[in-house]
């Protein structure tokens, strides 16, 4: 019984951190439309932008990219979308560890908005 109680006189400070920790979560992902992450490709030809949402924002063609040849174009815009889209990924993980700490949430993403 006395455990229990023990339990429960714990259980303010953690809902204070829980709440705390969701707020900050909602400060990043407020931030996220704004975090921008790029891949490129073909040694710079194409080059892809990202925001923290995994929308591409932008594409662009180095004056020297092979613009007739449509297939190549097409694998190079599409490794460099990939690639920003794993290093908005990785950002977005990295602003997400420094709110929690390393800690990983698991199942509980879902019930903080993630």
């Amino acid at each position: 019984m006395f455990d229990q109680l023990k339990a429960l006189g714990q259980m303010g400070p953690m809902l204070a951190k829980a709440r705390e920790m969701q707020a900050k979560m909602q400060e990043v992902q407020a931030r996220l439309p704004q975090l921008r992450a790029t891949g490129t490709a073909g040694g710079s030809l194409v080059t892809a932008e990202a925001n923290g949402l995994f929308e591409i924002t932008r594409i662009t063609y180095a004056t020297t990219a092979p613009l007739t040849d449509t297939e190549l174009l097409s694998d190079l815009t599409r490794a460099a979308v990939n690639q920003a889209i794993r290093n908005a990924k990785a950002a977005v993980e990295k602003e997400m560890e420094q709110v929690t700490g390393g800690l990983d949430l698991g199942a509980m993403r879902g019930m903080l908005g993630q």
